[in-house]
């Protein structure tokens, strides 16, 4: 991520997408949090706040549009598999209210290795997502993406799948064009 641009006097928004399990929350902690944005995650809402997942993230977006409303700097950390593109819609608000937006995808390789992350993440005592759940989103999540790559200034795709080589990026996108894409 060596060619993010310089932060200018725009706001600036953080999306960290991909499938449940990828390890966006790593990614966030290694890559955005020195950048010292606020981190809005439905997550740690329902962790600290004793939420259900669904309460949660109704006060996560409400948190994330207030942000906007206010002009601030912000991250935000989702699954990007919502069916009718609501996050896309709000990145998208974001760009037209003069925001800098920046999507780092984190991707894995099958749906089978998001189960196998989150029944890796629950036995170290993380929150578990149903497995009907993770085979639902998997494929919405990538149309996202997709739509993502059209639609906004700068992604940037990662690939997890790998522990051993973590968030190796795989391609740059820069409205709508590839930029930069690693070898095969």
């Amino acid at each position: 991520m060596k060619d993010i641009p310089e932060l200018d006097q725009r706001p600036i928004a953080v999306a960290v997408a991909g499938p449940n399990g990828a390890g966006k929350t790593t990614f966030y902690h290694a890559h955005i949090a020195p950048a010292a944005l606020r981190c809005v995650s439905a997550d740690v809402l329902a962790r600290e706040l004793g939420m259900d997942a669904y309460a949660a993230a109704k006060a996560a977006d409400a948190i994330r549009h207030a942000l906007l409303g206010k002009k601030e700097r912000f991250a935000f950390e989702t699954v990007f598999s919502d069916p009718a593109g609501d996050k896309l819609k709000f990145l998208k608000e974001a760009v037209t209210a003069g925001y800098t937006i920046l999507l780092c995808f984190i991707g894995l390789d099958t749906p089978a290795l998001s189960e196998a992350r989150v029944a890796m993440r629950v036995s170290q005592g993380g929150h578990d997502v149903p497995t009907v759940k993770l085979k639902s989103r998997f494929p919405r999540t990538l149309r996202n993406l997709k739509a993502a790559i059209d639609a906004l200034p700068l992604v940037y795709v990662f690939d997890n799948s790998d522990l051993s080589l973590p968030f190796r990026e795989v391609a740059v996108f820069k409205n709508g064009r590839p930029v930069k894409q690693a070898k095969t």
